[in-house]
């Protein structure tokens, strides 16, 4: 797709563009490509959400309306961070369980 574009526009090869726009063309490479979202990703995005969102929610002066949304955004964020540590929490609970059948 990319190299269909360059050849429109009547760019022969990626090493006619100039350093600018081989950032660009490799930025989006990555985007067409399908970047895959780690776990790590998920994480750091969400503690950033929650951050922003308990700013939001301490603000000053907020209507009966916002506070209730803020709050259920808060709360959303934190059920989310929930599920997905859920597996974390499940194998902690059964190792546990494991070492304290062992250890009788």
């Amino acid at each position: 797709m990319l190299e269909n574009y360059l050849k429109k526009i009547g760019v022969d090869s990626f090493s006619d563009l100039n350093e600018e726009e081989k950032a660009t063309y490799r930025d989006w490479e990555i985007s067409l490509s399908g970047r895959k979202l780690t776990d790590g990703d998920v994480e750091i995005f969400l503690a950033n959400e929650l951050d922003m969102a308990v700013s939001r929610l301490t603000a000053v002066n907020l209507t009966i309306e916002d506070a209730a949304f803020r709050k259920a955004e808060v709360k959303l964020i934190k059920m989310i961070q929930a599920f997905l540590n859920g597996p974390l929490v499940e194998k902690s609970y059964v190792e546990r369980t494991i070492n304290n059948l062992s250890n009788k």
